[in-house]
């Protein structure tokens, strides 16, 4: 199978980082709604939600995530990645409104759902398009400065609950959060452009010229990067591959590594507002918790994203995963407001940033053949984090434990990460760095963020 690719961007197209920035603001807030809404939703006596409930309702956002990833695998070579960001952001969007006008508890499981194929679908276009129309060397940080919107719109999430939802009630925070698509999506429509990866892929040579002579880029952009690349599987699968004997446990440990990064990801999203009540905060001190979580998250993949930069991938990842665990681990205690918020804005940069790095880390380790296939089955696997955690957390508040062990249980996967990160193995002198092949994530199954998104996130 031949592979071209443009060459590098030397520079970043402002407009093309904003709209990415817009659609994963959208994206943050839509997925940290649901924590920030939570208190609210409990303490509504015509839905009668418990806590269990509460939690398995939490776990429709990554389910969902899950299946617009898979999704996105199946449609990217149809719709190319600006239409699936389109078409995400608005799927997103109307399932918001959905939970917003929702008579009951079944139609807003169905509405989360859909928020999560929305989210699953756009945070790996968004990557994708950012990486691409970035100069090799910012590429960790212009990805990382794209997914700040996470954090931006978790933020603005809690800041709605804090404000807006004791006079109007929980609904407005969902039919806020969608209705915002209307400012973000005619300039998506207008600006945002595809894929030149995609478009010379699919024999649109004169539409990719155009995209680059109105963003003013270098028409080098069209020719292909040198002679064409032959990669075969040498007539194994990609999964074989990534399951040799040479690269089986580095494998399985980024797995596992993704599984516990989503899973504190999520379940402290989940359940952080309703974790601070219960170390005895009224309902609007723990949301700002929310908020200062969230500036966290918008800050923290631009640190790491640098730091990764300068020291590497994997003691970045390492040392992002023990941020987490020490924020979330000092919020166990009753020391002075100042002390806390500093370590939630630690937990913040120890979970979205992590992820991010974890992307980069995988898309490093493996030649560019099975690069997208590696991060798809991290990912994959990660999800299932990702629905664990909101459950977790439940579990965990159900149980009516002492606020300190909360705390602890979800710093503990936290820190299995950075100890799952430190026994993945060096990478093969044969592999390619992720910085210096064009685009690592021109396979459709690539999902290199979170969201973060995708995320991450977030995301």
């Amino acid at each position: 199978m031949s592979s071209t690719a443009p060459s590098s961007a030397s520079r970043t197209p402002t407009s093309v980082l904003l709209l990415c920035l817009a659609c994963m603001t959208l994206e943050g807030y839509d997925v940290i709604a649901y924590g920030a809404a939570l208190p609210a939703m409990l303490a509504d006596q015509d839905w009668n939600l418990t806590v269990p409930q509460a939690g398995v309702l939490g776990s429709l956002t990554p389910i969902g995530m899950l299946v617009g990833a898979v999704l996105v695998g199946l449609l990217t070579d149809l719709l190319g990645r600006r239409r699936l960001v389109l078409v995400s952001v608005t799927v997103f969007s109307l399932a918001m409104v959905l939970c917003g006008i929702a008579p009951g508890v079944p139609v807003f499981a169905a509405g989360r759902v859909l928020v999560g194929i929305g989210v699953g679908g756009v945070l790996p276009s968004i990557a994708a398009l950012v990486f691409e129309y970035s100069p090799r060397q910012r590429r960790n940080l212009n990805t990382a400065l794209a997914f700040v919107g996470v954090g931006l719109g978790g933020a603005l999430a809690a800041v709605v609950a804090a404000t807006v939802v004791p006079a109007l009630g929980f609904r407005a925070e969902y039919l806020i959060g969608g209705l915002a698509a209307l400012v973000v999506l005619p300039l998506a429509v207008r600006f945002l452009p595809e894929s030149l990866v995609y478009l010379r892929a699919s024999g649109q040579d004169q539409a990719a010229e155009r995209w680059i002579h109105r963003l003013g880029l270098d028409p080098a952009l069209i020719e292909p990067a040198g002679s064409a690349v032959e990669e075969q599987a040498g007539g194994r699968g990609r999964f074989a591959v990534l399951f040799a004997r040479d690269r089986a446990l580095m494998t399985i440990l980024f797995c596992l590594t993704t599984f516990a990064s989503l899973l504190v990801l999520f379940g402290l999203y989940t359940w952080l507002p309703q974790l601070m009540r219960s170390a005895g905060y009224e309902l609007g001190s723990a949301l700002t918790f929310l908020i200062v979580l969230n500036v966290g998250t918008a800050l923290g993949p631009v640190a790491v994203g640098r730091l990764a930069d300068r020291i590497g991938s994997k003691p970045a990842t390492a040392a992002s995963f023990l941020l987490a665990v020490i924020g979330i681990a000092v919020l166990s205690s009753p020391l002075p407001l100042g002390v806390l918020y500093v370590a939630v804005v630690l937990a913040g940069v120890g979970t979205v940033g992590t992820q991010i790095l974890i992307n980069v880390f995988i898309a490093g380790r493996y030649p560019t053949r099975i690069r997208a296939t590696a991060i798809g089955t991290a990912l994959a696997v990660g999800r299932l984090g990702g629905i664990l955690g909101p459950v977790y957390g439940g579990i965990l508040l159900s149980a009516q434990l002492p606020t300190p062990v909360l705390f602890y249980a979800f710093a503990a996967p936290a820190l299995l990460g950075a100890i799952l990160v430190a026994l993945i193995p060096r990478g093969h002198a044969a592999e390619v760095p992720a910085d210096t092949t064009d685009d690592p994530t021109t396979d459709p199954t690539t999902d290199p963020t979170t969201d973060p998104t995708t995320a991450a996130s977030p995301s």
